[in-house]
């Protein structure tokens, strides 16, 4: 791992553990062990490491290349989107497992310091608002195509059936606040997924 890398990384778990304002720069240095002007070098300030790390962390992380599901049925872009929110959880759990801290740190946290960053920066709100358009494209992608296979029903309001389904995978994903256990929480995602769609047959 990169210097800028470790200090993303040990960043974000601070800012897991502690939120925005409870994190120093002397706290960043305390768990990368490197001093405060190499801390400097790689970001101009508190503020754009911040940036950076919730660009990484919660924009990288979520987006995805909706030219890949431009073919998928309903069926598929359920196993894409659950796929996705594994691969999410890993790396989040992988990096909480870093900072030493599994039993103070849950999605909870995870959540709280989203809403923190939507709160604070517009960029990243307009960031976050094209990849949730992806995921309605995405669903809507797949309707029409599951529709064109003859998997539903023809006869179905694609846009509000794409709408539904993002806010239930949303909702879904927004009640792991209350889970310790990530993979519980994505499986409760693929069963309402999976029972809605099956209501569109």
């Amino acid at each position: 791992m990169n210097t800028e890398e470790l200090i993303l990384k040990k960043t974000f778990g601070l800012l897991l553990l502690k939120g925005f304002d409870a994190t120093s720069i002397t706290d960043i240095q305390v768990a990368t062990g490197l001093s405060r002007g190499l801390l400097y070098h790689y970001f101009k300030n508190k503020e754009e490491l911040f940036i950076q790390v919730t660009e990484k962390f919660f924009i990288q992380i979520f987006d995805f290349d909706i030219r890949k599901a431009k073919d998928y049925s309903v069926t598929e872009f359920v196993e894409f989107m659950c796929d996705r929110f594994r691969y999410i959880s890993k790396v989040i759990s992988g990096i909480v497992e870093e900072t030493g801290s599994v039993k103070e740190v849950s999605m909870l946290n995870y959540h709280f310091l989203f809403y923190q960053v939507m709160q604070r920066d517009a960029i990243f709100r307009n960031n976050y608002r094209a990849t949730t358009e992806k995921e309605r494209t995405g669903w809507e992608y797949a309707l029409k195509n599951s529709i064109g296979r003859n998997e539903i029903c023809v006869d179905i309001d694609v846009n509000i059936s794409a709408n539904q389904l993002f806010t239930l995978t949303d909702g879904v994903w927004f009640q792991s606040i209350f889970s310790s256990d990530g993979q519980s929480v994505i499986r409760n995602l693929e069963n309402a997924l999976c029972h809605y769609i099956a209501l569109l047959k």
